[in-house]
C-alpha cells in the first residue's frame, strides 16, 4: 500500500517539476530577448524587487544594477548580445528554484565574455522572478 502511495506522489510531482523547468527556461529566454533588444523596463520586470547580485567585488542591489545597465546604454556603450548555455534547473520546493549555467556576452567588436552563473528564483503571482544571482 505504501508503495502505491509513494508512486502516486512521484507521478503527481513529475509534471510540477517539468512545469517549473519550462517556466524558468522561458524566463531566461525572455531575459535574453529583452537584453538583446535593450529594453530596460522589460529587463527590470525579470527581477524581484528584493533582487541582489553577488560577485567577487560585493553585493549590488536591483536598482544599482538597473542604473548601471541604463548608464551603459546612455553612453552609447555596447551591452553585448547575451546567450545562455549548459543551463540546469532544480526545484527548491514549491516557491523557489535554482538555475545555473554559462552566460556569454558577445560584443560588436568580436570580443566576448563568458562566465558561470547561479540564479535563485521565487514564484510570484506574476511568474518566476530572479531574487539572487551569483556571478
Amino acid at each position: 500500500m505504501y508503495k502505491i502511495i509513494a508512486l502516486v506522489f512521484l507521478f503527481l510531482a513529475a509534471p510540477l517539476a517539468a512545469d517549473t523547468q519550462t517556466e524558468i527556461k522561458t524566463a531566461l529566454d525572455y531575459y535574453a530577448q529583452v537584453w538583446n533588444e535593450k529594453d530596460l523596463d522589460a529587463i527590470a520586470s525579470y527581477y524581484h524587487s528584493d533582487f541582489v547580485v553577488v560577485s567577487d567585488t560585493g553585493v549590488v542591489s536591483r536598482q544599482q544594477l538597473l542604473d548601471d545597465i541604463g548608464q551603459i546604454g546612455k553612453k552609447g556603450g555596447d551591452r553585448g548580445q547575451i546567450s545562455f548555455s549548459n543551463v540546469q534547473i532544480k526545484s527548491l520546493g514549491d516557491d523557489h528554484a535554482m538555475a545555473y549555467g554559462s552566460s556569454k556576452l558577445a560584443f560588436g567588436d568580436g570580443s566576448s565574455l563568458t562566465s558561470w552563473f547561479t540564479t535563485i528564483y521565487v514564484n510570484t503571482p506574476f511568474g518566476w522572478k530572479a531574487i539572487l544571482t551569483r556571478n
